[in-house]
């Protein structure tokens, strides 16, 4: 995707973001140009993000947990999209996904999941749920403040521009409850279909609970998504029908 093809997003956000149902909407054209311009946006937002987010170097578990994304990304029906993964040095847990692919998740958010392989992947497999769904997409395209810079300036700097003003808050910012119910049931199903434990992210989950109720978990990461409890019963209800 081209300059071109942003500005087009840019001008229809402006004429339609107001009523548009989707992210879909918002970019137009065919399915494929619609792809196409996803996976150039995240890459920019990407190479923008790792400016200002310390990476972990690459190491046994960080090769591991790539691993894992590759074999999840491989059994990812709805349509196949570039995932990339990235462990950030971030002192919190947290985790972030950006449109067409790339994932960030922190080395204390998979310090929580002690090496467990199906954990790791419900973890993965949640936010890729975010990209898949397109709900990343949707809220990122409907900003006014991004729309004004895809306007003014190429895609990279535009990216790198938003992030530095709106864009990491917004990011960083919770989802609806629907979006991140949906991404459980999502990555459940998904690491289920590759050949894990679907019950994994459910033992994760619990595990979080209480020690969330021990001594607290910091970070805005859980305080941006409904309670572990909530998440488990919600789990559990698709579970048994």
């Amino acid at each position: 995707m081209g300059k071109t093809l942003l500005e087009t997003i840019a001008f229809r956000l402006g004429q339609k973001a107001a009523q548009a149902k989707n992210a879909f909407d918002l970019i137009g054209g065919t399915e494929a140009d619609s792809l196409r311009a996803e996976i150039r946006l995240g890459r920019d937002l990407a190479a923008a993000l790792q400016e200002r987010i310390p990476l972990v170097e690459e190491n046994e578990t960080t090769r591991f947990v790539a691993e894992i994304g590759c074999w999840l990304a491989r059994n990812v029906k709805e349509k196949k999209l570039p995932f990339s993964f990235h462990v950030t040095a971030e002192r919190e847990p947290n985790a972030l996904a950006l449109p067409g692919g790339p994932v960030f998740v922190s080395w204390p958010l998979l310090e929580m999941c002690q090496g467990q392989r199906d954990q790791i992947a419900f973890v993965v497999a949640h936010e890729y749920a975010h990209i898949v769904r397109r709900h990343t997409l949707d809220r990122i395209l409907k900003d006014a403040a991004l729309s004004l810079l895809l306007r003014q300036t190429s895609g990279r700097h535009a990216a790198s521009a938003w992030l530095s003003k709106a864009g990491r808050q917004l990011l960083g910012g919770s989802y609806s409850s629907d979006d991140e119910l949906e991404a459980d049931a999502f990555a459940v199903a998904l690491v289920g279909t590759a050949g894990g434990d679907a019950l994994a992210g459910e033992h994760l989950l619990e595990e979080i609970a209480q020690r969330v109720q021990s001594v607290g978990i910091a970070g805005d990461y859980f305080a941006t998504h409904p309670t572990p409890g909530e998440r488990v019963s919600n789990l559990r209800a698709i579970r048994h029908g």
